[in-house]
């Protein structure tokens, strides 16, 4: 993929402007490359916030939207990279090589194998941007090249979430490579482990059932917004007979950071509470994704308000709570006065449920709110049983 002058030119000119809109108004100069302008000025927009080392650099070459979607962020990117260390790592499923590119910055040696011969050219042309000469590109499958690349220290796998037609696919039977079938032969060609990113729709329980040699999982949030699933896997199918779980918030200038384990998880008997104390306590999407449903209770001394309902309470304030915290205004029980108990309050909140017979957005239209405001209102299954509204202030934690 090369980009003339004309082209680079338009690029610069219009990387502020509606795609869109340019797509339709197209340009008069017949040596620029409309879609493949467009292709990069969506990319870097995309980019500035997503991948800001990217953006930083007029030179980075930007695939369809797709891979760039599908890729990961810097900061998860970032993060992944304090979880292996050694000389040499292949990266199985290159993609846009952004992980690719964070690794090359930590390990001697790296190899990056992609079937798609574009992004093999863009991850060569971005290597050379970024200065990064220690990285091998090998165009292909996994299974053409596994032999090839000898005894690694690190095997990092992203498998393909989408099937032959294009439809997303989140099991690991679905997923290619299928880790299902080869991971035993993966095994044969790491000396320290594997690294296995998945979707952060997967289920952790059963898949762990599937990766067995998993002593550790990573399930990885960024503000708040659960993005990936980690799994550390020994390089010698080692028995694990209780996996670590670390949930991890990344936030602007820190990460929150919650690790436990399935036995810790297991044998937690948290308190329920007999009624909402003050203060409600929701865990972040890294938590919750990880399952950390009673332990979080236990460990801050919380109450929870349902074995099913994941929202938690006590009379005191936890500035530490890895989480959202809210003052309790009003508990409001969801029967047929509900909406003008609501309505004499406030017009506007923000509305989310926790074990509900409703959505929120079912909530929110029944109750006749507009979204927004200081106001935020909890549907949820109290220990009774019973359907409460809970009108709340946001103490501490992100939007």
């Amino acid at each position: 993929m090369e980009i003339n002058e004309a082209t680079q030119a338009f690029i610069h000119a219009h990387q502020n402007d509606d795609v869109r809109k340019l797509a339709l108004q197209g340009c008069k100069d017949p040596q620029v490359n409309i879609p493949l302008a467009l292709q990069q000025i969506k990319g870097r927009q995309k980019a500035k916030e997503k991948l800001p080392e990217h953006y930083a650099h007029d030179g980075i070459l930007y695939p369809a939207t797709l891979s760039l979607e599908q890729c990961s962020s810097a900061a998860t990117a970032h993060y992944k990279t304090s979880l292996a260390d050694g000389d040499s790592l292949a990266d199985l499923s290159g993609g846009f090589g952004v992980d690719m590119f964070a690794f090359a910055r930590h390990f001697t040696q790296c190899i990056y194998i992609e079937p798609n011969g574009e992004l093999c050219d863009i991850t060569q042309h971005n290597a050379h941007v970024f200065g990064l000469t220690n990285i091998k590109v090998l165009q292909g499958t996994l299974e053409e090249h596994l032999a090839n690349i000898g005894m690694v220290d690190w095997l990092y796998v992203d498998p393909s979430r989408r099937d032959p037609d294009g439809h997303r696919v989140v099991t690991l039977e679905e997923c290619s490579p299928n880790l299902t079938e080869c991971l035993d032969e993966l095994r044969t060609h790491t000396r320290k482990g594997i690294l296995v990113k998945l979707s952060p729709l997967i289920d952790i329980k059963h898949t762990l059932k599937q990766l067995p040699g998993t002593h550790t999982i990573h399930s990885v949030a960024v503000n708040g917004e659960c993005k990936e699933v980690l799994f550390l896997l020994d390089a010698n199918k080692t028995p694990v007979q209780n996996t670590t779980c670390i949930a991890a918030n990344i936030l602007r200038d820190n990460i929150q950071s919650f690790t436990f384990t399935m036995q810790e998880e297991a044998s937690a008997q948290p308190r329920l509470a007999d009624a909402p104390l003050p203060y409600l306590y929701e865990p972040n999407a890294a938590i919750l994704k990880a399952g950390a449903f009673k332990c979080i209770a236990t460990r801050f001394n919380l109450q929870k308000l349902h074995p099913h309902t994941h929202l938690y309470s006590n009379d005191t304030l936890l500035s530490d709570f890895p989480g959202r915290v809210f003052r309790i205004e009003e508990t409001i029980p969801f029967g047929k006065n509900a909406r003008k108990s609501v309505a004499e309050r406030t017009n506007k909140a923000n509305v989310s449920v926790r074990n509900f017979p409703i959505t929120a957005e079912e909530l929110k239209k029944t109750l006749k709110l507009k979204d927004g405001g200081d106001t935020y209102i909890f549907g949820a299954t109290l220990s009774n049983g019973d359907k409460a509204l809970l009108l709340c202030r946001k103490c501490i934690g992100i939007i």
